[in-house]
């Protein structure tokens, strides 16, 4: 019985640790936004407003935009390297949604661009996106 109570207690305190709560309007916003993340500054932008919203339907539009942007658009990964030196929790935000409810295909070229096509000076984020499509494949 003190076990629930002690997770009902840390239930209610979640949402003031986090900050914001994901309102309706928000969550509006932020799936109308998803449609358009076709920069990194975009995505940091929108993470920024809306990162609050990162759940369900919204968290998988997060996922495949970023997984368009990093395979589709690899040669500006530099621009992520530089949003995520403006914005450092940016990092773990693009790493969450590289999962498993990307394609294998995807995962697999993220792996491979990350691998064998980093940019100079940004090797370490390029680990941290192939260890994040790896253990999204698993």
């Amino acid at each position: 019985m003190a076990a629930l109570l002690v997770a009902a207690a840390i239930a209610a305190w979640m949402p003031l640790a986090y900050g914001k709560i994901c309102t309706e309007k928000d969550a509006v916003a932020a799936d109308a936004m998803v449609d358009h993340l076709d920069s990194w500054a975009q995505v940091n932008s929108t993470f920024s407003k809306y990162g609050h919203c990162d759940d369900g339907g919204i968290a998988e539009g997060y996922s495949e935009a970023i997984a368009r942007l990093l395979i589709d658009h690899w040669k500006a990964l530099p621009e992520l390297d530089k949003q995520i030196k403006l914005n450092p929790p940016l990092e773990s935000f693009v790493r969450r949604h590289i999962n498993s409810t990307l394609d294998t295909d995807d995962l697999a070229k993220i792996i491979t661009l990350s691998t064998r096509s980093c940019p100079k000076g940004i090797s370490p984020l390029c680990k941290a996106l192939a260890n994040a499509a790896s253990q999204a494949e698993q």
